[in-house]
């Protein structure tokens, strides 16, 4: 299993780099970190080979390298990479699939990667998520209405939205559930993350209307019975109201929303919204979507 984290810049991704360095070492997963950023201008006309041979032969600065510098020296503090491994080094940078990566060890023998990408952000992504499985790819805050829905809809894992996460903080779950198809796979990654956090979870059950209908009930009793399989500790609430607004309040700063993602029309989802998008950009929590 391997994860993927997006970092952007060490102002901004210290958060992002850091949980996510903590959920792949609760699953025992592998870690691929990845910087995406623009071409520098020296290097405008040529490709990635050319971005290679100048930073090696022609001494040309390449922002991406300090950062993936930054996030190799991060990885070490927090202990995710020995600390007396071998220093970063661009030289080690290998040319494969239209982007750089360096492979250095890992402290239980597996393996990270640290790869540079020049480009959109969202279609490099894409990109990346299509060269191998992610089962899940952890971005930032979720801010910005435009990239997170961009995210959600183009890029093909679960996806981790650190916003406002607290490292020393004891998180519980928030798990959503309705009829949607996605919400069995919730359920399950919820129960992964539960037992790889040794946390709880809410199961919260949500109606625009006062009458919760079948297809919710029978989904609410399966994700129950779910938790109690796996000795996970829990609650459950049955709430009228909005959706994406009760989930919202319900978190409040000390959950995690767990929710399957929306399966609309990317046009659609663009158009009139989708509740995973609109939960995650008025959530005050990380959020986790799950594919």
């Amino acid at each position: 299993m391997r994860f993927l984290v997006a970092i952007s810049s060490p102002i901004y991704s210290e958060r992002t780099l850091q949980i996510g360095s903590s959920i792949a070492e609760a699953f025992k997963a592998e870690l691929s970190v990845v910087y995406v950023g623009d071409r520098p201008k020296a290097l405008a006309t040529g490709g990635v080979n050319l971005a290679r041979d100048a930073m090696l032969n022609w001494d040309i600065h390449h922002p991406g390298v300090d950062v993936l510098r930054w996030a190799y020296s991060r990885l070490q503090e927090y202990e995710f990479i020995d600390a007396d491994a071998e220093q970063f080094d661009p030289k080690d940078l290998v040319e494969d699939d239209g982007r750089l990566r360096v492979v250095v060890p890992h402290t239980h023998g597996e393996k990270i990667r640290l790869i540079l990408r020049e480009g959109d952000p969202v279609e490099e992504l894409k990109q990346e998520t299509n060269i191998r499985d992610y089962p899940l790819t952890i971005v930032g805050g979720g801010s910005r209405k435009r990239l997170t829905r961009q995210l959600i809809q183009f890029i093909d894992t679960s996806l981790l939205f650190v916003k406002n996460f607290d490292v020393d903080k004891k998180y519980k779950l928030l798990l959503c559930v309705d009829d949607s198809a996605a919400t069995r796979r919730a359920v399950m990654f919820c129960g992964r993350v539960a037992q790889a956090l040794d946390t709880e979870v809410m199961l919260v059950t949500a109606s625009k209307t006062k009458g919760f209908g079948p297809g919710y009930s029978k989904a609410a009793a399966w994700a129950k019975r779910y938790m109690e399989r796996l000795k996970i500790a829990h609650t459950q609430e049955f709430v009228t109201g909005d959706p994406a607004t009760t989930f919202v309040r319900l978190a409040g700063s000390d959950h995690i929303i767990v929710m399957g993602k929306s399966k609309m029309h990317p046009l659609k989802a663009w158009l009139t919204g989708t509740k995973p998008g609109d939960t995650v950009l008025k959530a005050d929590s990380p959020a986790i979507l799950v594919k």
